[in-house]
Parts: C-alpha cells; structure tokens; sequence
C-alpha cells in the first residue's frame, strides 16, 4: 500500500539514504498519485539531492492539489530560496505562516466521531 511505501521513505530519508528514499516515495505516488505528504517528503528528498527543479515541480504539483497544505507551501519556500528565488520564496512562506495560523493541531479525520 502507499502507506507502507510512503513509511519506508520516511526510515530510509532518516537514515540518510535519499536515492532509496526518493525511490520509495515515487513509487508511493504511483499508488496514490495525489498524495500531498508524499509528494511534500519526495520534494524535500530532490531538494536535497541538488534536484531542485524537479523538487520545484513537484511541490507545485502538492500546492496545487491541496492549496490549504502548509507544509508543502513552506517546502516550496524551502526550494524555491535554494534556488536563489527569494522574492517566491517569501510569498510562499506567508502563505505557510497564514495557513498554519488556521490549521488543526491534529487532524479532524483523527477526531473521534462520537464526542
């Protein structure tokens, strides 16, 4: 499943190995293609690579299927300054900062139903 890939990332990513991780999370996407958390992981992960293009795509890509994510507007930010592309960079981390004022501390999909 593509919580099993996207978890198997995350340990890879933590443990320093980037081209497994990389792998582990494009292969997640191919089960769930809009997959916002992974695409923000797999964004950060060819940040990191020095694949900052393609990380700038595929964190538009994550901000366009969900505009209310924080974290991939702050992701975005992240690439964008890495690429010199500061005045982009500061719109995008406003757009985090005003989003995370609003968001929940924890999911509401977490919340039980019956209160």
């Amino acid at each position: 499943s593509h919580a099993v890939l996207y978890m198997r990332g995350r340990l890879a990513e933590m443990n320093g190995s980037l081209e497994e991780a990389k792998q582990l999370y494009d292969e997640a996407l191919t089960v769930n293609p809009s997959g916002v958390e992974i695409m923000n992981c797999l964004g950060l992960v060819l940040n990191k690579l020095g694949r900052r293009n393609l990380a700038q795509k595929v964190l538009q890509d994550a901000v366009q299927i969900q505009s209310t994510s924080h974290k991939a507007w702050n992701s975005l930010g992240e690439v964008l300054h890495a690429q010199g592309k500061n005045e982009a960079a500061v719109e995008c981390f406003l757009t985090a900062l005003d989003l995370e004022s609003s968001s929940p501390i924890i999911p509401f999909t977490v919340i039980p139903r019956e209160l």
